[in-house]
């Protein structure tokens, strides 16, 4: 009789614990949450990240010093974007553990058409490698699915001056970065000797 009150929770339960290390949380980085009132560059840290000449701007108060420019058109949250400086390539890593990069808002800030390239990486090797074309006037939803990486690597290129040409550079605006980290496999395995424990204790009760 005890068996039978103690199958149902017991197999909830693992079920439970086994779900929650396998689910993976999706994080989207909206940037509107630093601390900086109107640029700078983005804290290493930042939603469990370290950004390499990633700058954050508040497009809003951008726009009514320079006009409307691409970093406007690139807010899909508002009020902060996040952008390459200097029109550098910048980085994306995660520090210890993996994690899956999986869509993106691009758009130039200068210039329409911009190319940018984006790479995935895994320790020094390269596993995704992507060249995406950019508008200067319309955020544009990037989807990637870039699984399993540590880096990620951003490079701006080409493209046509789009509000004038004495501001044609190739710094692009991001915004709602969405990617998830991986469980750690210590976290799985405790889960598996979770799940094994609860049927030793299981079939000792039906005895």
């Amino acid at each position: 009789m005890k068996a039978r009150f103690l199958t149902l929770p017991l197999a909830c339960f693992a079920m439970l614990t086994l779900s929650a290390a396998i689910t993976r949380s999706q994080t989207l980085v909206t940037f509107d949450d630093i601390s900086i009132d109107f640029h700078g560059p983005i804290p290493n840290g930042y939603q469990g990240l370290t950004w390499s000449n990633f700058w954050m701007l508040n497009a809003v108060l951008f726009s009514n010093v320079a006009g409307v420019t691409g970093y406007s058109y690139g807010m899909v949250s508002p009020s902060d974007v996040a952008f390459n400086a200097l029109g550098n390539p910048a980085e994306v890593d995660a520090r210890g553990t993996d994690f899956n990069f999986l869509s993106v808002y691009l758009t130039g800030a200068w210039n329409s058409n911009l190319n940018i390239e984006v790479e995935g990486f895994n320790g020094a090797k390269e596993i995704y490698d992507t060249i995406v074309v950019a508008s200067a006037t319309n955020a544009t939803l990037f989807t990637f699915d870039y699984l399993n990486i540590d880096r990620l690597y951003f490079n701006s290129y080409g493209g046509e001056p789009a509000f004038g040409d004495a501001n044609s550079t190739t710094q692009f605006s991001m915004d709602n970065f969405m990617f998830e980290f991986i469980p750690e496999p210590s976290s799985l395995l405790l889960t598996a000797l979770g799940a094994v424990t609860l049927l030793a204790l299981r079939k000792r009760f039906r005895a």
